[in-house]
């Protein structure tokens, strides 16, 4: 048998190198799947405390890496038509009533598990509809559309997350029924690309 081997060695080197090369390439390619999972954002879009327009529009980061919020857009949907408004900053309150950038406005940073309260479906519709292209109309409302954009150390380009509540009246009372159980990630090239839009489209 090792007359066998010797009589081969170029032929078993060449092999014992192509399983070696083999087994560093598994090994990086976990490596890297591991990385970029742990870079990968994960935005959460939750309805807390109420399941009609009072109910608390949370946000939380659960991805690894910190994130920046830098915009909540609210689509409005009513019939067929639709109007997307950035609520991000509280217009309804008096200069005198928010001292610090926190009441002021949405955008901060959030940390791995850190989340924060950006007010009410009733107050989003309300600051919204201070707008002039926004006409609120809970009564023919249909879904509303929350998405929030952010920005990350970990990538060179907008990541978001957005959710979408389907409106259901129940005696005379508006339900909000999310169409998925998470918020979806907004990754591909044309989410980011339609982000982008609609925040310049906002300066």
């Amino acid at each position: 048998m090792w007359d066998l081997v010797l009589k081969h060695a170029a032929v078993v080197q060449a092999l014992v190198g192509l399983l070696t090369a083999l087994v560093w390439i598994i090994y990086l390619h976990m490596f890297v799947s591991g990385m970029r999972r742990q870079r990968r954002t994960e935005i959460l879009i939750t309805l807390g405390g109420d399941w009609g327009l009072q109910g608390r529009i949370i946000i939380s980061n659960l991805g690894l890496e910190p994130i920046y919020v830098l915009d909540v857009l609210l689509k409005n949907c009513v019939d067929e038509q639709e109007t997307t408004i950035s609520v991000t900053d509280r217009a309804e309150l008096h200069p005198s009533d928010h001292p610090s950038l926190e009441l002021a406005t949405l955008q901060r940073p959030l940390k791995s598990g850190e989340h924060v309260e950006i007010g009410s479906l009733d107050e989003l519709l309300e600051r919204a509809s201070r707008h002039g292209a926004f006409d609120r109309n809970d009564s023919e409302l249909s879904h509303i559309e929350i998405t929030v954009a952010a920005v990350t150390a970990a990538a060179s380009s907008i990541v978001g997350a957005r959710r979408v509540f389907r409106v259901q009246l129940a005696d005379g009372l508006a339900q909000m029924r999310p169409t998925s159980l998470w918020a979806e990630q907004i990754r591909s090239g044309r989410g980011k690309r339609d982000i982008v839009k609609q925040l310049t489209g906002n300066l």
